[in-house]
Protein backbone atom coordinates (compact mmCIF):
# COMPACT_ATOMS: atom_id res chain seq x y z
CA UNK A 1 0.00 0.00 0.00
CA UNK A 2 1.15 3.54 -0.67
CA UNK A 3 -0.24 7.01 -0.18
CA UNK A 4 -0.20 10.07 -2.39
CA UNK A 5 -0.47 13.54 -0.96
CA UNK A 6 -3.88 14.91 -1.93
CA UNK A 7 -4.93 11.96 -4.03
CA UNK A 8 -8.69 11.56 -4.22
CA UNK A 9 -10.85 8.78 -5.55
CA UNK A 10 -11.69 9.22 -9.25
CA UNK A 11 -15.23 10.58 -8.74
CA UNK A 12 -16.27 12.66 -5.73
CA UNK A 13 -19.39 11.63 -3.82
CA UNK A 14 -20.98 15.08 -3.81
CA UNK A 15 -21.60 15.74 -7.51
CA UNK A 16 -25.04 17.23 -8.26
CA UNK A 17 -28.08 15.42 -9.62
CA UNK A 18 -28.25 15.92 -13.39
CA UNK A 19 -31.63 14.37 -14.00
CA UNK A 20 -31.49 10.95 -12.50
CA UNK A 21 -31.34 8.15 -15.06
CA UNK A 22 -28.54 8.99 -17.47
CA UNK A 23 -26.72 5.73 -16.77
CA UNK A 24 -27.47 2.32 -15.28
CA UNK A 25 -25.81 3.15 -11.97
CA UNK A 26 -27.84 6.37 -11.53
CA UNK A 27 -31.08 4.61 -12.55
CA UNK A 28 -30.59 1.74 -10.10
CA UNK A 29 -28.81 3.39 -7.17
CA UNK A 30 -29.77 7.04 -7.51
CA UNK A 31 -28.16 10.20 -8.93
CA UNK A 32 -25.32 10.19 -6.39
CA UNK A 33 -23.96 7.02 -8.04
CA UNK A 34 -23.85 8.43 -11.60
CA UNK A 35 -20.82 7.19 -13.53
CA UNK A 36 -21.15 9.64 -16.43
CA UNK A 37 -19.01 12.39 -14.87
CA UNK A 38 -15.62 12.78 -16.53
CA UNK A 39 -12.58 14.62 -15.23
CA UNK A 40 -11.04 17.54 -17.11
CA UNK A 41 -7.41 17.83 -16.18
CA UNK A 42 -5.58 21.05 -15.39
CA UNK A 43 -2.32 19.83 -16.84
CA UNK A 44 -1.92 20.55 -20.52
CA UNK A 45 -0.47 17.15 -21.40
CA UNK A 46 -0.26 13.83 -19.61
CA UNK A 47 1.99 11.52 -21.51
CA UNK A 48 0.37 8.21 -22.37
CA UNK A 49 3.70 6.47 -21.98
CA UNK A 50 4.58 5.63 -18.39
CA UNK A 51 8.21 4.84 -17.75
CA UNK A 52 7.71 1.45 -16.12
CA UNK A 53 11.42 1.26 -15.39
CA UNK A 54 11.60 4.49 -13.39
CA UNK A 55 12.00 4.04 -9.66
CA UNK A 56 10.57 6.50 -7.14
CA UNK A 57 13.24 8.81 -5.78
CA UNK A 58 12.99 11.26 -2.90
CA UNK A 59 12.07 14.74 -4.14
CA UNK A 60 15.52 16.20 -4.95
CA UNK A 61 14.72 19.78 -3.92
CA UNK A 62 13.70 18.74 -0.39
CA UNK A 63 10.25 19.38 1.07
CA UNK A 64 7.82 21.28 -1.13
CA UNK A 65 6.36 24.54 0.12
CA UNK A 66 3.12 22.94 1.24
CA UNK A 67 4.47 19.61 2.46
CA UNK A 68 2.11 17.72 4.76
CA UNK A 69 5.10 16.94 7.01
CA UNK A 70 5.96 20.61 7.66
CA UNK A 71 5.22 21.79 11.19
CA UNK A 72 1.84 23.51 11.28
CA UNK A 73 0.66 22.03 7.97
CA UNK A 74 -3.14 21.75 7.59
CA UNK A 75 -2.79 17.96 7.72
CA UNK A 76 -0.83 18.06 10.98
CA UNK A 77 -3.22 20.68 12.39
CA UNK A 78 -6.20 18.39 11.70
CA UNK A 79 -7.92 20.67 9.17
CA UNK A 80 -10.99 18.67 8.02
CA UNK A 81 -10.61 20.04 4.47
CA UNK A 82 -7.40 18.00 4.13
CA UNK A 83 -7.01 14.25 4.02
CA UNK A 84 -4.95 12.62 6.72
CA UNK A 85 -3.79 13.87 10.09
CA UNK A 86 -0.66 13.97 12.25
CA UNK A 87 -1.17 10.41 13.52
CA UNK A 88 -1.59 9.00 10.02
CA UNK A 89 1.50 10.83 8.77
CA UNK A 90 3.52 9.54 11.72
CA UNK A 91 2.28 6.01 11.09
CA UNK A 92 3.36 6.15 7.44
CA UNK A 93 6.86 7.22 8.48
CA UNK A 94 7.08 4.57 11.23
CA UNK A 95 6.01 1.72 8.94
CA UNK A 96 7.92 3.00 5.90
CA UNK A 97 4.73 2.97 3.82
CA UNK A 98 5.61 5.09 0.78
CA UNK A 99 4.10 8.57 0.77
CA UNK A 100 4.33 10.31 -2.61
CA UNK A 101 4.67 14.03 -3.25
CA UNK A 102 2.01 15.80 -5.35
CA UNK A 103 4.60 17.75 -7.36
CA UNK A 104 4.26 17.05 -11.07
CA UNK A 105 1.05 15.07 -10.71
CA UNK A 106 -1.95 15.28 -12.98
CA UNK A 107 -4.67 17.33 -11.29
CA UNK A 108 -8.41 17.40 -11.94
CA UNK A 109 -9.62 20.94 -12.72
CA UNK A 110 -13.33 20.15 -13.06
CA UNK A 111 -15.88 17.39 -13.55
CA UNK A 112 -18.10 17.46 -16.66
CA UNK A 113 -21.34 15.55 -17.26
CA UNK A 114 -22.69 14.73 -20.75
CA UNK A 115 -25.67 17.02 -19.99
CA UNK A 116 -23.23 19.95 -19.94
CA UNK A 117 -23.16 20.31 -16.16
CA UNK A 118 -19.75 21.24 -14.78
CA UNK A 119 -18.45 21.23 -11.24
CA UNK A 120 -15.03 22.60 -10.24
CA UNK A 121 -12.80 20.04 -8.57
CA UNK A 122 -11.53 20.58 -5.09
CA UNK A 123 -8.10 22.14 -4.94
CA UNK A 124 -5.59 19.34 -4.73
CA UNK A 125 -7.68 16.72 -6.53
CA UNK A 126 -4.83 14.70 -7.99
CA UNK A 127 -5.46 11.81 -10.36
CA UNK A 128 -2.18 10.37 -11.60
CA UNK A 129 -1.93 7.23 -13.67
CA UNK A 130 -0.44 4.28 -11.81
CA UNK A 131 1.87 1.47 -12.82
CA UNK A 132 1.39 -1.15 -10.13
CA UNK A 133 1.25 0.74 -6.84
CA UNK A 134 3.40 3.63 -8.06
CA UNK A 135 1.81 6.89 -9.23
CA UNK A 136 3.45 8.65 -12.18
CA UNK A 137 3.96 12.35 -12.89
CA UNK A 138 2.69 14.08 -16.04
CA UNK A 139 6.06 13.45 -17.69
CA UNK A 140 5.57 9.68 -17.29
CA UNK A 141 8.24 9.25 -14.64
CA UNK A 142 7.58 7.70 -11.24
CA UNK A 143 6.32 10.10 -8.58
CA UNK A 144 8.73 11.55 -6.08
CA UNK A 145 8.70 10.16 -2.58
CA UNK A 146 7.81 12.97 -0.16
CA UNK A 147 10.99 14.55 1.21
CA UNK A 148 9.24 15.37 4.50
CA UNK A 149 8.16 11.75 4.89
CA UNK A 150 11.69 10.60 4.12
CA UNK A 151 13.24 13.00 6.65
CA UNK A 152 10.83 11.86 9.37
CA UNK A 153 11.43 8.19 8.50
CA UNK A 154 15.21 8.70 8.73
CA UNK A 155 14.87 10.58 12.03
CA UNK A 156 12.82 7.74 13.50
CA UNK A 157 15.35 5.17 12.28
CA UNK A 158 18.22 7.14 13.85
CA UNK A 159 16.28 7.42 17.12
CA UNK A 160 15.73 3.65 17.15
CA UNK A 161 19.45 3.14 16.50
CA UNK A 162 20.32 5.20 19.60
CA UNK A 163 18.57 2.73 21.90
Amino acid sequence: MSHLCGFDEPTPDDLPDTGGTCCYSAAVYGPHRCTCWRPVYADPVQTDELNDESVPQVRPEGMCGDCAYRPGSPEKAGDPAYRGDADELEGLAITGTPFYCHDGMRRVAKWVHPTGAEVPALDGAYAPPFHGAVPHRVDGEAAYLCAGWNARRRALSAKDGDR
